[in-house]
């Protein structure tokens, strides 16, 4: 039986007493193994010189006792490398057993007279002396190597227990009995093999309580033992017949609690069940409670959004009338605005008609007094040439000056009226050019537009300045000027 003092760890005092004593006896066995060794050695090269080996006698004893080494060492190799090979250990013993052969024979006397065929056993503490120190070399080494295999967990504990002497003693033909099934079923374990002899006995006494004796059991129940002694386990015991009514009895006890249980369990199970229905009940009563409270909120959220999107929809309904407000009245200042503009371009287009007419007249004007200067200098040139010799001829200078000034006197290409209405568009068409930001043309170029020099576009220039900083009217038809050319090059633009 395990108790708590066997349980306990070792204290360290304990592990390094132990430590010292591994030490001691490693160093020891290497001492002892060395002894045997050399002692074997010379045995063996001894009897090898005697044998006639001559130099090889010096390794014959190495060979020998270091194939032994060999031999058991590559023997747990291959145990290790799960490859057992069990001729090398054999081998190695053939070994063991040679070189003690070997020294023994080194301890026989020499060959005399009186004995000249001498044997091991003519001098035996020779013999014993040489057998000592390779049988101390080969407990060494076979101890070793027990070592190894056991640390390595190489060695099957196929080792079988004994059996005690005094059971042999007390019981010797059942105790001979479970000797001979241990043997013949390899059961290692003494302990396992009292175990199953127990169950056996058992079997056997209940069986011929229940039926008076083994051959008046059935054979169902008779068999077991039999198969007992090939190893085969036994089942439970037979009952005798008490047993089997009180068995009866207890199962019949047994089979009334267990109802009680079902019937308990069962009225349990109702109970359950029935709360579990009032407790459906009751959630499904809160869930439909839940769900009409949900569904009134949303009655209501719905009623807010509609109200909501009706407000919305008047407020959009508002906002598009006044758009269309508006829209309305923007249409209608565009309207006026195109009315204005189609008043000013028809205004405009009457004085450019009225220009036109004007150079049109003046134009005929100056043709015809061209065609009465040539008709005059025609007739001058047909009179007679004592009476132009008898007239005041004008100097060239007069002639010149009465040139120039002819047409002056005259009326001029244009009337004042045309010459003002001129400058007024002038005017009004360098203010609209300022209005609109763009670059002002020299008032070369701007005189040149008009027919005229560059004094005349400079004054141009300079008095529409003036006028749009003092004159509002002027401004505003300067300002729906620009407007109009802004208009007319737009759908100039935009006309396909």
């Amino acid at each position: 039986m395990t108790t708590a003092n066997s349980l306990k760890a070792p204290s360290r005092g304990s592990i390094i007493a132990f430590r010292f004593l591994t030490a001691a006896i490693i160093i020891g066995a290497a001492i002892v193994g060395a002894i045997g060794f050399a002692g074997s050695y010379d045995s063996l090269k001894e009897l090898a010189e005697q044998k006639g080996f001559g130099d090889f006698s010096y390794f014959l004893p190495v060979g020998v006792d270091a194939g032994i080494i060999v031999l058991l060492g590559l023997d747990l190799w291959l145990t290790r490398m799960r490859i057992p090979m069990p001729l090398m250990r054999q081998a190695a013993w053939v070994l063991t057993v040679a070189t003690i052969y070997f020294n023994a024979n080194a301890g026989v006397p020499e060959p005399t007279t009186a004995n000249p065929y001498p044997s091991l056993w003519d001098d035996p503490v020779a013999v014993g002396m040489h057998s000592v120190l390779p049988l101390l070399f080969i407990a060494t080494v076979e101890a070793a190597r027990h070592a190894v295999r056991r640390l390595a967990h190489l060695a099957e504990d196929n080792s079988m227990d004994k059996v005690r002497a005094s059971r042999w003693f007390l019981d010797p033909l059942r105790t001979f009995g479970l000797w001979r099934r241990m043997r013949l079923w390899e059961i290692t374990s003494y302990a396992k093999a009292l175990l199953r002899e127990r169950e056996r006995l058992v079997y056997l006494y209940r069986l011929r309580a229940r039926y008076g004796s083994k051959r008046k059991a059935p054979v169902d129940v008779s068999l077991p033992l039999r198969l007992a002694d090939y190893g085969e386990p036994l089942p439970a015991p037979p009952l005798t017949e008490r047993e089997e009514a009180e068995q009866a009895e207890a199962e019949a006890r047994e089979a009334a609690r267990e109802a009680e249980r079902e019937d308990r369990a069962r009225r349990d199970r109702e109970a359950q069940e029935a709360a579990d229905q009032k407790r459906r009940e009751t959630e499904r009563e809160d869930r439909e409670a839940r769900e009409r409270a949900a569904s009134e909120t949303r009655e209501a959220e719905l009623e807010a959004a509609r109200e909501a999107h009706e407000r919305e929809m008047a407020r959009l309904a508002a906002q598009t009338e006044a758009r269309l407000r508006e829209a309305r009245e923007a249409a209608r200042l565009k309207g006026e605005a195109l009315e204005r503009e189609a008043r000013i371009e028809t205004e405009r287009y009457a004085r450019e008609e009225a220009r036109r007419k004007e150079k049109a007249q003046a134009k005929a004007d100056g043709s015809e007094r061209r065609e009465a200067a040539r008709v005059a200098s025609r007739n001058r040139q047909e009179q007679p040439r004592e009476t132009r010799d008898g007239l005041v001829t004008p100097s060239p200078a007069t002639s010149s000056r009465a040139s120039q000034t002819g047409p002056s006197q005259n009326g001029g290409t244009l009337s004042r009226e045309a010459l003002k209405a001129q400058r007024e568009d002038a005017e009004l068409h360098a203010a609209s050019l300022i209005l609109a930001g763009n670059r002002l043309p020299t008032a070369e170029e701007f005189g040149g537009l008009y027919g005229h020099g560059e004094t005349w576009g400079g004054d141009r220039l300079r008095k529409a300045s003036k006028r749009l900083g003092s004159d509002a009217e002027f401004r505003d038809r300067a300002e729906e000027l620009r407007l109009e050319r802004m208009l007319t090059s737009t759908g100039s633009h935009h006309t396909p």
